[in-house]
């Protein structure tokens, strides 16, 4: 018995090991939701973003550049899964009393929750990162309407938590730990979704008083970027690819054209002459036509030595590359969309060549900005088409932004879906809901399906109608 009781009076400490972590500290998690949401929007901008916007056209394996799009399911699991996350993060930021942790998780929830609604429409929100605890299995689909009021009432409300100017103890992938650059970036996102439903609600009062009266970007030393450090696992996702599977994606003729037509020097960093020409004193630059077939992709101007590969950067550097959130040349576009609408008092001019030299500036092209906004086609002429003309070249390698203003405006009106697309001629506007939700979830899809419209490609979301 003796022997019995001194087994047993240190079992809780013997049998706890102190290499795992009972409690989650907030810089943890938020250096995980930053990592995950920022690197899985780098790969989707990649594989899927730069294709849907035609900056890149694939030379193999064709079908989602013809529009023969199945369920994304990996990108929406990723998504709520790192959601859950947040959650935890706002919790516990409540808990210990942490008003700038807290805001940190709400702009987080807000800009992932943007990201799923923009994708699919009217999505699970209310009830979403719900559970066991709180007895819901299945959650409902909320209406984009719904979502958005729900997404910049967060933002609103982070932007209040930072003024408390309280610190972080780290974690912080984005700004390191500049809570005044968080509020810059959460005013931002403000701006981006308020332009984004425009076409639903008169936005100007909100935009005009933002501007107005609460920080945003100044320069690109306050972009939204989340920098890879070279070394496994903060690399560019995509320089540990098998260089087959790099080369798949070549540079499309619609922005080979654009860039060619401006002597935009961006052409040569984002892509490399074509390999029968490099070398030569003469390089050539030559795109293939997106929403090719298989066959005729692969024999493009008589095959892969013919046309461009994407550039050095994208590939063989690994930290070349950053995973892009949201820059200063993007709201630069946007406030310059603004002022031409006459939402904002300011000039659309100024803010439109401030986008392009930030654009420059940021991918270290050093190229003349003032002779290059003198040009035909490029310099300002209060036309709308101008300003998303280069905020669609802006938008390389930013998630599916290039997509999402095609979709909202019509343009650039040159955006033409392939020759062999299987979507009727139709530029798609959102992807299919997974296949487990009408399975798992059936009774709540099919509400949101009798809502929004059918589960199609081409049904659009309230947002665009």
């Amino acid at each position: 018995m003796i022997c019995l009781g001194a087994c047993t009076s240190q079992f809780e400490e013997i049998n706890t090991n102190p290499n795992i972590p009972i409690n989650v500290t907030p810089d943890l998690l938020l250096s995980q939701v930053i990592y995950v949401g920022a690197n899985e929007t780098a790969l989707a901008s990649w594989n899927k973003g730069n294709i849907i916007a035609q900056h890149t056209a694939k030379i193999n394996f064709t079908d989602f550049d013809r529009y023969l799009w199945g369920s994304e399911s990996g990108l929406w699991n990723t998504y709520y899964g790192n959601l859950r996350d947040i959650k935890n993060l706002e919790e516990i930021s409540i808990e210990l009393g942490n008003q700038s942790y807290q805001a940190m998780a709400l702009v987080m929830k807000a800009w992932t929750f943007s990201l799923l609604t923009d994708n699919w429409g009217d999505i699970p929100y209310s009830e979403a990162i719900s559970g066991k605890s709180d007895g819901i299995f299945q959650t409902k689909y909320d209406a984009q309407e719904d979502i958005y009021n729900g997404i910049l009432a967060d933002l609103a409300t982070a932007n209040e938590l930072f003024k408390s100017g309280q610190g972080i103890q780290g974690g912080d992938l984005l700004f390191d730990g500049d809570i005044e650059n968080w509020r810059k970036f959460t005013n931002a996102l403000r701006i981006r979704f308020l332009v984004r439903i425009s076409n639903k609600k008169d936005v100007s009062a909100e935009l005009q008083s933002i501007v107005a009266n609460e920080p945003i970007f100044e320069g690109n030393e306050d972009n939204a970027v989340m920098e890879y450090y070279g070394s496994q696992p903060s690399t560019w996702p995509v320089h540990v690819y098998r260089v087959g599977s790099f080369d798949e994606y070549r540079l499309s003729h619609t922005i080979e054209d654009r860039l060619n037509q401006f002597n935009d020097e961006r052409l040569s960093r984002w892509f490399r002459p074509t390999d029968a020409s490099i070398g030569s004193a003469d390089p050539v630059f030559s795109g293939m036509p997106n929403g090719l077939s298989e066959n005729n992709a692969s024999t493009y101007n008589g095959g892969a030595l013919n046309v461009s590969r994407c550039g050095q950067i994208l590939y063989e550097e690994p930290n070349a590359v950053d995973a892009i959130v949201m820059t200063y040349g993007e709201l630069q576009f946007l406030l310059a969309e603004a002022a031409q609408k006459e939402w904002i008092s300011g000039d659309a001019k100024t803010f439109y060549e401030n986008g392009v030299k930030a654009s420059f500036e940021y991918w270290e092209v050093a190229q003349d900005t003032d002779a290059y906004l003198a040009q035909d086609g490029v310099a300002y002429d209060g036309k709308l088409e101008t300003i998303i003309t280069q905020k669609w070249i802006n938008s390389f390698l930013t998630g599916f932004e290039g997509w999402y203003d095609f979709r909202r405006t019509g343009l650039p009106s040159f955006i033409q879906p392939g020759p062999d697309n299987v979507n009727g001629d139709e530029v798609p506007v959102r992807f299919l809901y997974p296949d487990d939700q009408q399975t798992l979830n059936g009774d709540n899809y099919q509400e949101a399906i009798s809502r929004q419209g059918a589960d199609d490609i081409n049904t659009k979301m309230w947002s665009i109608k």
